[in-house]
């Protein structure tokens, strides 16, 4: 039986929080994407560490949604963290 993957910040990843806006970024080399409203939310949970399950029933709670209505844009924002390298997977 396989645990359920675990995710979490790149150990080289830079945050700053200002005006709302999230910025990130591998260091030293960036670039910085800007995150906002559930883009951020999401950046922040991922970023707590957890199992896909416990990210998406995080960011539910954070907007009072049931996790089944946002269970495939969490899942596919979180894919795109991990293609650009800020956020990885900690089971492996």
């Amino acid at each position: 039986m396989t645990s359920p993957a675990a995710y979490g910040p790149a150990p080289d990843v830079g945050r700053v929080d200002a005006d709302e806006l999230t910025y990130v970024a591998r260091l030293p080399e960036g670039p910085a994407l800007v995150l906002a409203e559930s883009a951020a939310v999401i950046w922040a949970e991922a970023s707590e560490g957890g199992s896909l399950e416990q990210i998406v029933e995080r960011v539910a709670d954070a907007f009072a949604l049931p996790p089944h209505a946002i269970e495939a844009d969490v899942t596919a924002f979180v894919a795109q963290l991990v293609a650009l390298g800020l956020i990885v997977r900690t089971d492996t």
